[in-house]
């Protein structure tokens, strides 16, 4: 958010809660919700600059990190807005907000954490491309199940089966396709949506499951299981 320098300072000697009030007040002006979250920041910021260097010193973090998560604080704060002083611990309004602005900045740093662990971990390198059709597979001996997937799979509409083709190759747990690859698919397929992309993906998905629960079916009526 970026305030009118010229008017926040008038607010520099507000009471913490009133600032809090007209910010979080959907009756308040853009402006008086602006001037009121820089005068917040002003009063805040190195409380939770020094929380969390002493907090990201202990985790091996710079400084660095440590001003990353209090911008991240205060973006967040700003999204939510939803400090209550009803519902803090301390009676003094100063010390209840550092409080909550404390917990946002420990719930910022275990997300800093998270990213930077999927970037070291992230499967992706560039190379991924859409598959519109299955590998060629003349002269393999495939399974029972191998061949009724194999039929599921040329049983699909063309955009079924290369949005299941390309997940089924590319998509590992816990990542979303590279968002180059998605925009690609799209394009590939009629600058559809990704609601459809999602919709074709279920579909195949559900149409390939389908088929191998018959096969499982037929095995166990076979067996006389059933």
């Amino acid at each position: 958010m970026k305030a009118l320098m010229s008017n926040w300072n008038k607010l520099k000697d507000e009471p913490t809660l009133r600032l809090i009030e007209m910010f979080q007040d959907n009756k308040s002006t853009e402006s008086q919700k602006e001037n009121a979250f820089h005068a917040i920041c002003y009063r805040f910021k190195d409380d939770v600059l020094k929380r969390s260097e002493i907090v990201c010193k202990r985790f091996g973090h710079d400084i660095t990190v440590a001003e990353q998560v209090t911008t991240a604080t205060f973006t967040s704060y700003a999204k939510k807005g939803g400090f209550l002083i009803q519902k803090a611990n301390q009676q003094d309004v100063d010390d209840a907000f550092k409080s909550y602005l404390f917990k946002i900045a420990k719930n910022e740093l275990t997300n800093y954490y998270r990213e930077e662990q999927r970037k070291k971990n992230y499967p992706y390198d560039g190379t991924e491309r859409i598959i519109t059709e299955l590998p060629v597979l003349e002269g393999m001996k495939l399974s029972i199940e191998q061949s009724i997937i194999l039929k599921a799979i040329e049983s699909l509409t063309p955009s079924q089966r290369t949005v299941y083709l390309t997940y089924s190759q590319y998509e590992k747990l816990g990542f979303n396709l590279p968002k180059k690859l998605l925009q690609e698919l799209r394009q590939q397929l009629g600058d559809i949506s990704q609601t459809t992309i999602r919709t074709y993906k279920k579909e195949a998905f559900d149409k390939i499951k389908s088929f191998t629960e018959v096969m499982k079916l037929t095995e166990e009526l076979s067996d006389g299981k059933i």
